[in-house]
């Protein structure tokens, strides 16, 4: 049964929330909000800690049967540590397509870091030791430090009374109420996002004008090893295909190609996109939480006319005896995709293009188009 831990890798980076607490009387209004915000997550614990501009931190911290929150303050020998490792040019210039991405994690690990960069927020995010490895010079000051502030002298707070996920303050403010939305938005529903979606949810593409024709993954799970297959089109013809394998306790190994599909094989494909049980079908399906033997998992992601349709697919086969912990079914929808999957397979997975050399691992995320002449 597949025990390690597959990742789904995430391409949509989140925006960093606020929480609205109480600010402590003592605190300098003038201070930013943060300047750093750790997170890690293992099996058998997780703690976050946040600081902001005049030391005061907060850190949370929860096991299976106890949840701790604490909040303090740095001195400024203290502060002035912590500001200098951020300031590593190093990790200044680290970015998360550095960070090398397993698809199978044997042993949960992950380390989160937000960074205040004024007026941006630099992310990174390891999904396991392996990933921190190459780093360790400039990232194991940060996890060491994370586990000496929860010996730091601080204030206990009640469960209730301080948990915010060590999220940074925002000071509240209050507009005018608008008598009607303006012309061109509607109001929002509370926890929706502001994005304009069309009436299948589909989220506007960014405004590089359909800088990618298309994403395709493809996933295969058997006997503790992932076989990653991910395809990326431009609408120039362009494409990228990277293949990924890593099986249980296997560093991860990849090889990617690219190439250009000639105009009557551009052509096929949009004429493949634009079949009409694809094109209006809104199909999501991913196995979250499921403990599964074998499966298939499928991703696909359209531009159209400035938005993006996203539809994703599964199949998944279960272990005998294991009736009341193993889920196992076949996704009647990916007939929809069938033949864009078959044709992907013959006309860019079968070319014999040679592998690139050097080559750093994207998931096949699109690029800015200039970067595709």
């Amino acid at each position: 049964m597949l025990r390690a831990h597959y990742v789904f890798p995430c391409f949509l980076a989140g925006i960093l929330s606020f929480a609205q607490t109480p600010r402590p009387a003592y605190s300098d209004p003038a201070a930013p909000p943060f300047i750093v915000r750790l997170q890690r997550n293992r099996s058998d614990k997780s703690v976050c800690a946040i600081v902001r501009g005049d030391g005061l931190f907060h850190v949370e911290s929860e096991t299976a049967n106890h949840f701790d929150v604490s909040e303090g303050t740095l001195d400024d020998p203290e502060l002035a540590n912590i500001k200098a490792a951020l300031s590593n040019k190093e990790i200044v210039a680290l970015s998360q397509q550095q960070i090398p991405s397993p698809l199978l994690i044997t042993n949960r690990d992950e380390f989160f870091i937000s960074i205040l960069r004024s007026p941006l927020t630099q992310n990174l995010t390891f999904t396991d030791r392996e990933s921190r490895q190459p780093f360790d010079d400039f990232i194991n000051p940060l996890v060491h430090w994370l586990d000496a502030l929860q010996h730091h002298r601080h204030t206990s707070l009640g469960e209730f009374e301080g948990r915010n996920n060590c999220m940074p303050q925002k000071k509240l403010e209050f507009s005018p109420r608008r008598t009607a939305p303006p012309p061109s938005a509607a109001p929002s529903e509370p926890g929706k996002s502001d994005l304009p979606t069309d009436v299948s949810g589909r989220v506007p593409a960014t405004s590089q004008r359909d800088a990618f024709l298309m994403r395709w993954q493809f996933n295969h799970i058997s006997r503790g090893a992932v076989a990653d297959t991910c395809i990326v089109v431009y609408l120039s013809g362009r494409y990228r295909l990277e293949k990924s394998t890593q099986g249980h306790n296997e560093k991860l190994k990849f090889r990617a190609f690219e190439d250009v599909l000639d105009t009557p094989d551009l052509e096929q494909l949009e004429a493949l996109l634009n079949d009409s049980a694809l094109k209006s079908s809104t199909h999501h399906n991913l196995p979250g939480g499921k403990i599964f033997q074998e499966g298939e998992l499928t991703t696909l992601t359209v531009s159209r006319g400035g938005l993006i349709q996203q539809l994703s697919f599964a199949s998944y086969f279960g272990v005998p005896g294991w009736v009341s912990n193993v889920s196992a079914g076949t996704d009647p929808e990916e007939r929809i995709v069938t033949p864009l999957r078959k044709w992907l397979r013959n006309h860019v997975e079968a070319k014999k293009a040679p592998a690139l050399q050097n080559s750093v691992l994207t998931h096949c995320v699109p690029q800015r188009q200039e970067t595709h002449p």
